[in-house]
């Protein structure tokens, strides 16, 4: 009979043995496996551990992002971006509904200047400010107005600043040379110093006959000053009805009288056919036009390297059309990462000139503006050195603004009205006058809402 001690030890023995060679051949199985993920079969700790950001905007943002996706991914190998695109509407119009809905919203997302106050007042966006943020310390280095209109009344930042829109006409060199004009940037800009001076311009680029017009529409005249700003007074007072508004509408009628716009609107699929052959020499917008004229307004097959200008605005050039933040909401689970990713693309001159350089977002942070790229000519425009225009207007001419809650609804009102006035030819003040009251009227909840958060 064995001992029953002696006899445990043994199999005890026998046991691990058989538990080590068990390891040691799981060990060279493993090794000798086909790789599980990729080529190199590696999988490291970054990889495993990745988290994934969504990001929403609209096009040209895409272009713009993957600009520097590899230079952000290379500096954050744990953060992936998912960049969804929709069209401009949704984006807004989906952030609302999710951030009411408590769910649902990205991780990051694009807000449009038109519609920052609407969520600086609504609330659900992450005050940047706070820890770990500190978004505070870029204050001094982002154009001053940009950084207030992301400012709540009670001093939350709840969107960083990413492009502004100084803004000019941009101008087909070759449509005024076929009407007999001189096509060189300084000769247009003397040209059109004042209004009057531009009407004159636009009757000698108009010729129906041949399916040109100097305008889309000449209702541009009266944007050009009132573009997503200045549609109240800084009493949240209704102020499209005041004597630069009514004097610029009765420019716009004068140009309208004389036959030299398409009368389409703007961003309408007319206005983008005669656009894209050649009906239309002069066009109204912010920088980031620039890039939609590289980009999708340039029509297929079409080469417009060379055809195009700018010249600054008649009589006030220090005009600013358009523009963008980035903002957290405050639903989104990885907000690290989400300001990681804001950081990296706006609060470096690098990353803001590669994007810019990619789809013309004009930057907000005031040191990209050092790079020798805004000196530079651009072959695009026929060798003008557009970026130091834009410069200039951003940071010499254009003056303060006022932003609302209200202002999105109150343009739509104001615009619809100052196409009547054109359509009908009826009395520039009157009709101003009377979008004022509508004006009042509608965006009295908005304004009554807003207000509360003021006082």
């Amino acid at each position: 009979m064995k001992h029953p001690i002696r006899s445990l030890r043994l199999s005890l023995r026998k046991l691990l043995h058989l538990a080590m060679l068990s390891t040691l051949l799981a060990a060279l199985l493993s090794a000798c496996a086909p790789p599980p993920t990729g080529e190199s079969g590696v999988a490291g700790p970054a990889e495993a551990q990745a988290t994934t950001i969504t990001i929403w905007g609209w096009p040209a943002a895409d272009v713009a992002f993957e600009a520097i996706r590899s230079d952000f991914e290379a500096a954050y190998p744990d953060i992936k971006l998912d960049i969804q695109m929709m069209p401009f509407d949704d984006v807004h119009n989906k952030l609302l509904a999710s951030l009411a809905a408590g769910a649902g919203a990205p991780d990051v997302t694009m807000i449009e200047i038109n519609h920052i106050d609407r969520f600086v007042a609504k609330g659900g966006l992450t005050n940047l400010l706070e820890e770990p943020f500190n978004a505070g310390q870029y204050k001094d280095e982002m154009v001053a107005y940009k950084w207030a209109q992301a400012t709540a009344p009670d001093g939350r930042l709840v969107a960083f600043p990413w492009d502004i829109g100084p803004a000019t006409f941009f101008y087909r060199r070759d449509l005024f040379e076929q009407a007999g004009l001189p096509s060189d940037p300084e000769s247009v800009a003397q040209m059109t110093r004042t209004w009057p001076d531009f009407i004159e311009v636009a009757k000698k680029l108009t010729d129906p006959a041949n399916q040109r017009w100097a305008l889309g529409n000449a209702s541009d005249i009266v944007y050009t000053n009132f573009a997503h700003r200045n549609l109240f007074d800084a009493d949240w007072n209704c102020a499209v009805n005041n004597e630069l508004a009514v004097r610029l509408l009765t420019y716009a009628q004068e140009a309208r009288n004389a036959g030299v716009d398409a009368k389409v609107a703007n961003w309408s699929p007319e206005w983008q056919t005669l656009l894209g052959n050649g009906s239309i020499a002069m066009q109204y917008g912010g920088a980031w036009f620039g890039g939609f004229l590289k980009g999708w307004l340039k029509p297929e097959g079409v080469d417009w390297e060379g055809k195009w200008g700018i010249f600054e605005v008649p009589e006030d050039p220090g005009q600013n059309w358009g523009g963008s933040f980035l903002a957290i909401p405050e639903q989104s689970t990885k907000k690290e990462a989400a300001w990681k990713f804001i950081e990296f693309a706006l609060a470096r001159a690098d990353s803001q000139n590669k994007m810019f350089a990619a789809v013309d977002y004009f930057p907000a942070y005031i040191p990209a503006f050092e790079d020798p790229m805004y000196q530079e000519p651009d072959p695009f425009f026929g060798g003008q050195k557009t970026r130091a225009i834009w410069v200039d207007i951003a940071v010499n001419k254009t003056k303060p603004f006022i932003t609302t809650p209200m202002d999105a609804q109150a343009e739509q009102i104001f615009m619809s009205y100052v196409t009547r006035a054109l359509d009908q030819g009826l009395d520039p003040q009157t009709t101003l006058d009377e979008a004022c009251i509508e004006i009042e009227k509608q965006t009295a909840p908005d304004k009554e809402e807003a207000l509360k958060l003021r006082r």
